[in-house]
């Protein structure tokens, strides 16, 4: 279900999106500053690992602080499990957990709560179930896909320790450890072709980490060669059913490895994607996970 808001009414379904989030909660924001309320709601999931907390911001980029400014980039960095992407053409707002999105004009900024005229989309009960609108989705899967693309700036991940000589009783928290901290990035103009200065993606870092495990390197962006059931059937080359992107030919893993994990957030089997994964030909929503190929070329297949 989806209802146009604004003033206290647009307010209140974002604060409530921030504070009930449980598994993801995905700000998409170009200007974010936050008054002592903000870091209020907020600070409920300082110190949960569950969590995953995506903040994406744009816009100033030869003085990000101006949309992202050092205090609250501190503030943000406390938390245990979280990802800072930098979106430098960014002006689009939104804001989402596993139940709740809302399509908006209002940035994350404590002026615009108190003082602008704005309004947004709202929709609830979506993204798990079949009362998701395939616009609903497809905001969060835009967003998310925004965030694999742009440029991480902080990434801090959860480290779980296994439990000992007890069968499936899943594991313990330990601590969170920082893997990558591009703080300097926020201050000053950056010169992209100084041979130093790399930009990392957010696919590159792990969900989470398990004590004491061997470092290993993590699949390239467009590959599943570490992901399960990644053996391709054949050598033909594949597309990725939501991007058209080539990849290997397996309709067991029809995305490209960022489109699979936006897609795994849900696990939606038959959510409408753009292209065949056999040709890449524009499908208009007739392909799937389920059926990633469409129907006038499993003639071919194999």
């Amino acid at each position: 279900m989806s209802k146009f808001l604004t003033s206290t009414a647009l307010h209140d379904v974002i604060y409530d999106i921030i504070w009930d989030a449980e598994q993801t909660l995905l700000i998409v924001s170009p200007f974010i500053k936050l008054d002592d309320y903000f870091k209020e709601i907020f600070t409920k999931h300082k110190n949960n690992p569950k969590l995953h907390i995506v903040i994406v911001f744009g816009k100033n980029e030869t003085e990000r602080s101006k949309s992202l400014n050092s205090n609250d980039f501190t503030f943000f960095k406390e938390f245990s499990n979280i990802s800072i992407i930098y979106v430098p053409t960014l002006h689009a707002k939104y804001y989402g957990n596993e139940r709740k999105g809302v399509i908006t004009s209002i940035n994350l900024y404590d002026y615009s709560f108190k003082n602008n005229i704005e309004f947004g989309v709202f929709h609830e009960q979506g993204f798990l179930n079949n009362l998701s609108t395939k616009a609903d989705q497809e905001a969060w899967n835009f967003c998310m896909d925004m965030a694999y693309e742009g440029e991480a700036v902080f990434i801090k991940r959860p480290v779980y320790e296994k439990k000992k000589f007890v069968v499936n009783l899943g594991k313990n928290y330990v601590k969170s450890d920082v893997l990558l901290d591009q703080t300097d990035t926020l201050n000053k103009t950056l010169l992209r072709n100084k041979k130093e200065y790399r930009i990392a993606k957010l696919d590159e870092f792990p969900d989470e980490i398990t004590l004491g495990s061997e470092k290993s390197e993590r699949p390239r962006r467009e590959t599943f060669a570490e992901t399960p059931n990644s053996a391709t059937t054949n050598n033909h080359t594949g597309y990725c059913i939501r991007t058209g992107t080539e990849i290997p030919f397996n309709p067991e893993q029809p995305f490209s490895y960022m489109a699979w994990k936006t897609w795994a957030q849900f696990e939606n089997y038959d959510f409408a994607e753009s292209y065949c994964h056999r040709t890449g030909k524009e499908s208009f929503g007739k392909t799937s996970m389920r059926n990633p190929i469409l129907n006038d070329n499993y003639k071919n297949y194999g």
